[in-house]
């Protein structure tokens, strides 16, 4: 996976609230309900993806 802090558009020294701002953004320009029968729908899913890890990946590095 690439930076997930990259991918979700924050630095490093973002707090909690501004990652969890940037992920919920992220989410709703690209959740794959958006783009029902739509040619794009596929790569929205694939982009949900990549920003649902990205954040799974931060909140888990913060936990520990």
């Amino acid at each position: 996976m690439n930076d997930p802090y990259a991918v979700l558009g924050v630095s490093r020294d973002a707090t909690d609230d501004q990652i969890k701002t940037a992920y919920r953004e992220k989410a709703r320009k690209y959740h794959p309900d958006n783009y029902a029968d739509n040619p794009l729908s596929d790569l929205a899913a694939e982009k949900m993806k990549e920003i649902n890890e990205a954040y799974d990946a931060i909140m888990a590095q913060r936990r520990n």
